[in-house]
C-alpha cells in the first residue's frame, strides 16, 4: 500500500513537468514583406514597398521616379532596426525613401511597421509577411 502514494506523486510531478510552457521566442525577420511605405517628404507621400530579409541581408524596392531600392546588411537591437544600404544612388531625390538609417520597428503577427524621421519628416513602412 505504501507504493501506490509514491506512484501518485510520481505521476503528479510528471504530468505537471509535461504542462510546463515553453519560453516565447522571438520571431525571426526572414522572409519576404510587402505593402506601403508612407512619407511626410514634399513629393512622395506614398508608395508600394517590398523588402526581401535573409541571414543579415536585405534587399528593399519602392517604386517612386528615380528608384527607391536599397541593398545591404542590417542589425537589430532591441525595437531598433539599423539598415546600412551598399547601393550607389543619384542625387536627385530624396534620399529619405531608401530603406536606410536607424528605424524603431514593431511586429504585429506577420506584420512588420519600420517608422524613421529625417530632416523633420516620417518615412514609415508598413508591411505583412508574404
Amino acid at each position: 500500500m505504501k507504493a501506490q502514494p509514491m506512484l501518485i506523486t510520481l505521476l503528479i510531478s510528471l504530468s505537471l513537468v509535461a504542462c510546463k510552457k515553453d519560453k516565447a521566442k522571438p520571431v525571426g525577420l526572414s522572409g519576404t514583406y510587402s505593402g506601403k511605405l508612407y512619407s511626410t517628404s514634399p513629393g512622395v507621400t506614398q508608395a508600394n514597398a517590398q523588402l526581401v530579409i535573409s541571414n543579415r541581408n536585405y534587399t528593399a524596392a519602392v517604386d517612386i521616379p528615380f528608384g527607391g531600392g536599397s541593398r545591404g546588411t542590417y542589425m537589430v537591437n532591441g525595437n531598433e532596426i539599423t539598415f546600412t544600404d551598399s547601393l550607389v544612388h543619384t542625387a536627385n531625390f530624396d534620399w529619405g525613401l531608401l530603406l536606410n538609417g536607424k528605424y524603431t520597428s514593431t511586429t504585429k503577427g506577420d506584420s512588420l511597421i519600420l517608422v524613421k524621421t529625417s530632416n523633420n519628416y516620417n518615412y514609415t513602412y508598413r508591411l505583412k509577411k508574404q
